[in-house]
This record gives C-alpha cells, sequence and structure tokens, in this order.
C-alpha cells in the first residue's frame, strides 16, 4: 500500500505522442525486471493494437518527477474519433502493467481512479489476472457504474516429448481436427509447410491473406509485425502454403526459455471445410516438439479445439468501470452480450470450429 496523494498521473494519446516517451518506458521495463516480456515491450504494445477502431494510450505514474509505472492502453474510435472509452492490457490481464511486481496491483486502482477523473474519459475496461473476491476488494464493490465478470481460462499447452505421444493423449475429435484433416490436404493437394519464413516472406504472406481472412485488418498492422520480426531475434513466423504458391496460413509469435509464445495467426477462408487453422496447429505442434520446446502459450487465449489440454487453469475478471454518463452507460449496455473472448476465438468461430 502506499499513498496516492504523492503520484502524479499523465495520460497519454496517440503513438506519435508515446515515442517522446519510449526511452523512458524502456528504462523502467529494465528496473523492473520486465525486459524479458515481450507483452510489455512498447514496440510490441505499439504494433499489436495498429488496429482499425483503436488509439494507443498510456498512463504515465510518477513519484517526485520520476517515472514509476506504465499502464497500457488502447482508445476505442470512430472514424478516427476517440468515444473517451479504454481498455487496459489484453484479455488475459497481461500486457497492462510496467511496474515493480509487489505493487503493480495498487498501480492498476490509481490508474482507474486517475482515469475515471479525467476530463475527457467516460468509462475503462479491464482483466484482472486475480479472482471476482480479489479484484472486488481492490477496485470497490459492485455497482451501476462497476460491473465485475469471474470467468477461468487456460492458454498453456505442455508439450510430450513426441508428436505421436502428444496426439495420444487427446480426445479423438481432436485427433480428427489435427491429424486426420492435416492428412487430407495433404493427400489432396500437396500443401507446403515452411516453418522459418524470413520477415519479408511473412510480409508477403500476410499481405497475400488480407483480403481472404478475418478479423478485418489494415496494411499498417501486418508492416507492424513485420518490424518486430526483422527487429527481434525471438519473433518467428511460419506459414502453408499450396505448391503453386498460393498462401493458405501463416502464424507468428517468439520463443524464449523452451516456451513458444503464439500470438497471432490468419487463415484462408476459402479453405474453411478443411480445418485450416487446425492443419497449421498440427504442423506447429510437430515442429516445437521436434525441437524440444516444452510449453506453447497462447498469448491472448487458446483455442476451443486445444483448450482442454492446457493448464493450469486461470482465474481472471473482466471489470467494467464508468462514470455516470449516456455514452458509457450505451457502451456497457452493448457490449456484454459479445462475450470478451481472444482473437484465436472469434477466428475460431468465423472458421467454424
Amino acid at each position: 500500500m502506499f499513498d496516492t496523494r504523492d503520484r502524479t498521473t499523465d495520460l497519454i494519446v496517440g503513438e506519435r505522442k508515446i515515442r517522446a516517451y519510449l526511452p523512458a518506458i524502456r528504462q523502467l521495463r529494465q528496473r523492473c525486471g520486465q525486459e524479458d516480456d515481450p507483452k510489455t515491450a512498447p514496440e510490441y504494445f505499439l504494433a499489436a493494437n495498429t488496429l482499425k477502431g483503436r488509439r494507443v494510450a498510456v498512463l504515465l505514474i510518477r513519484l517526485n518527477q520520476e517515472l514509476e509505472a506504465c499502464v497500457l492502453l488502447y482508445e476505442y474510435c470512430v472514424f478516427g474519433i476517440g468515444l473517451g472509452i479504454l481498455r487496459a492490457g489484453d484479455y488475459l490481464g497481461e500486457g497492462l502493467v510496467i511496474g515493480p511486481e509487489c505493487v503493480r496491483a495498487q498501480y492498476v486502482r490509481l490508474a482507474m481512479q486517475a482515469l475515471l477523473s479525467h476530463w475527457r474519459i467516460h468509462a475503462v475496461g479491464l482483466t484482472l489476472r486475480a479472482s471476482l473476491d480479489e479484484s472486488i476488494e481492490l477496485l470497490g464493490p459492485r455497482g451501476k457504474y462497476r460491473v465485475f465478470s469471474a470467468r477461468c481460462t487456460q492458454h498453456q499447452l505442455p508439450l510430450k516429448e513426441t508428436y505421436q505421444a502428444m496426439l495420444a493423449g487427446m480426445g479423438p475429435r481432436t485427433r480428427r481436427s489435427l491429424e486426420g484433416k492435416r492428412r487430407q490436404l495433404e493427400q489432396s493437394t500437396n500443401v507446403v509447410f515452411l516453418p522459418g519464413l524470413e520477415a519479408a516472406q511473412a510480409l508477403e504472406a500476410m499481405l497475400a491473406l488480407q483480403p481472404r481472412s478475418l478479423p478485418p485488418r489494415m496494411g499498417r498492422f501486418y508492416r507492424a509485425r513485420h518490424r518486430l520480426l526483422c527487429e527481434n531475434p525471438d519473433f518467428f513466423a511460419m506459414g502453408m502454403r499450396l505448391p503453386s504458391g498460393t498462401w493458405l496460413s501463416v502464424l507468428s509469435g517468439w520463443r524464449r526459455n523452451g516456451v513458444t509464445y503464439v500470438d497471432f495467426q490468419m487463415n484462408d477462408l476459402q479453405f474453411k471445410k478443411e480445418s485450416i487453422s487446425a492443419v497449421m496447429r498440427a504442423f506447429m505442434l510437430e515442429h516445437e516438439i521436434a525441437h524440444r520446446q516444452e510449453l506453447i502459450n497462447f498469448v491472448g487465449g487458446c483455442s476451443l479445439l486445444l483448450r482442454r489440454y492446457c493448464q493450469p487453469i486461470v482465474q481472471c475478471t473482466d471489470v467494467f468501470l464508468a462514470r455516470p454518463c449516456l455514452r458509457a452507460m450505451l457502451f456497457k449496455t452493448f457490449t456484454p452480450r459479445e462475450r470478451l473472448r481472444s482473437v484465436y476465438e472469434r477466428v475460431e468461430s468465423s472458421l467454424g470450429g
């Protein structure tokens, strides 16, 4: 616990303005021991949120003029105009705060107080990696303008020593989706799996799939991913295409300390019946097991296909905080109807499983 009156906050909105503070944010990550977590890297944060309808923002928290914490956010926009409604972190409660680990929860509370005191901000949504009771204790009791929704999630898939052992530990439906669909596609099209795409090749694949995949994204998003692949040696991309050169799928992430982090996948919707997303994951699993990786971490959440095999079960609480105003209440009324889900689940539903 600390006295929030001694701290000042500064909300910075827009990539151009945020870039002026990147050196200080990088130094803060290093001081707080978070330099090995790409989800809090400012370059990754900016690239991941280069999406239509979003505008990146950070809340800087200072003590005696020294940067002590940074909360990563984005603002919902329509036609480039900010709505005054923010989202903090991802849907697993990660990529939320840069700051000393022992008091990160207190920074979250301070940030929510500061944001809802800002004249232009009407509401903030976030996910806490905590139980419902812990979240209520941190942010205050439920109310008309303070909504909590608890859930459990699984997104870390332990890998076995061989690919065949991995399949043997799964149910028959999952095996059919992974190995059966893969075998059918190999026999019918002679599909080619490329486990190590160069950055330029990955950009080519992403841009080729852009008009044939969901969700729709701007070209700037793919160029930002290309920069990550060029600048960070831990990042990788793998792809799948027909012998003719037509791209069917591309998957990307990073590897660190025996863990493969997967945060991005796009698939050709024209191959919906072939379960192209599952075939790509089958190739990816076999490749990572062969290279002695120990775990797959699906950043932001795992697809329904593999979730049941992921451990551990993690408690999360989705939180919506608002000021009493019409705009926030309209947002609260309509958005809960679409359950907060990861990118992987949204893509999975659009592909029909």
